[in-house]
Formats: structure tokens, sequence, C-alpha cells
């Protein structure tokens, strides 16, 4: 598999409904847009429960976006990176990154066109993996391992790496403000969720795969 070659990712990848992301999304945003929307899952959810009105999706995998593109009011088809140029100004109440930022080339440049397609008061909520956990931080310093893998934190598709500060860092621009974050949840008796439990969550930052962040435009 190259770098960004994501055809042989499980259907899963594409399908899953984001409902963790639930928590920091508005009570309504009329206009919600969608980087790697996948098969649209996260944006049908949110319009069938009245969270939303127009759901638009920007997926870097055709066949996916094919799928998607029945139950969107808009689908482009193409990198990310190229489309949210091409956009107009103040178009979303919300944006979706949903494990997306770190596969991008500039990501930072990216977060910059986000904001100038939000509206005043609107949000972006991302999903950003966290390179600092035990299990990457004891390959790196015990064994000199840095490997990639088919999914997770070193997903070999990831272009840029980050941590809590670095994610927050990446929001928190000249128009955009952290409004809101939070840790992934863990599955229900998972080894990290008894380590933390056990931790009393002083070792959380540590366990956690993913931050969720809220940043408002504004």
């Amino acid at each position: 598999m190259q770098p960004q070659d994501y055809n042989q990712k499980q259907d899963a990848y594409f399908s899953r409904a984001r409902l963790d992301i639930l928590p920091l999304f508005p009570a309504h945003a009329h206009s919600v847009l969608e980087i790697g929307c996948g098969n649209g899952a996260t944006l049908r959810y949110l319009k069938d429960e009245g969270r939303c009105q127009t759901i638009e999706g920007i997926e870097l995998t055709e066949s996916v976006a094919l799928e998607a593109q029945p139950f969107l009011n808009t689908t482009w088809m193409g990198d990310a990176e190229e489309i949210i140029t091409t956009l107009e100004d103040e178009r979303y109440d919300a944006i979706l990154c949903l494990d997306v930022l770190e596969h991008l080339v500039d990501p930072w440049r990216f977060v910059a066109q986000l904001s100038r397609v939000l509206k005043t008061g609107g949000v972006v909520i991302a999903s950003i993996p966290n390179l600092r956990t035990f299990k990457v931080i004891a390959n790196l310093t015990l064994f000199g391992r840095f490997t990639y893998a088919d999914q997770g934190i070193m997903d070999r598709t990831h272009l840029r790496f980050f941590t809590k500060k670095s994610a927050l860092h990446l929001l928190e621009t000249e128009t955009l403000m952290i409004d809101k974050w939070t840790y992934s949840p863990f599955a229900p008796w998972s080894k990290s969720a008894i380590v933390n439990a056990l931790s009393l969550g002083l070792i959380r930052d540590f366990l956690t795969e993913q931050y969720l962040v809220k940043a408002l435009k504004k």
C-alpha cells in the first residue's frame, strides 16, 4: 500500500458513524461539511436526528464517495486540500475533520481554509490521533522502532503526527479558538480503560489514542 492509497482499507474505515463527537456537536447546525466523509454515515446520522439540514462531504476514495452521493446534498470526490480552496467564504455552520488532518500534506494551511469557509460562530470538530502513547514511546525509546501499520496511530497513510499540545495549537489560530477538547472514550473493559481507572486518570494522556477538539470561529 502506498502512503496515500486508501483502496485497501477495510469497509469499517469508511462506514462508521462517529457518535463520539455528539457531545461536541451543536444542538443544531444548518449546514455541515465533512472532510473525508466516507460513505456519509456520520452526516446521515446527524441529519436523521435533526441536528442539521444540509449535509455535504469531500471524499478522496471514489468508490466510497459514490456510496455517499445519494444521501448527501453535495459530494466532492478528490483531494480535500485542493477542493477546499474552491468553496466560497462562510458557507458552513459546522465542519467535521474526523481522522483527517494527520493525512494532509499541509494541515495548517488547510485549517486556515476551513476557517474561511466557516460562518462566524461556526465550529470545526476534529479527532486527532495522539502520538504520545506508552506503546509508541516504548517502541521508539526502548527498541528504536517507528514502524508503520495498516491502522491506528501508526497508520502508514498518516503524513503528520500530533500530541495533545500540538493538536490544540493546530486549531488555535487568528480566527479560531479552542472551545472544548476531550479524550476519545475507551472501549468498555479494555486494557486501557482498566489501567486508566487504576491510575485514577493520572496517566490518561499516555493511554489516549485520540483527542476530540472543538474550535469556534471568532
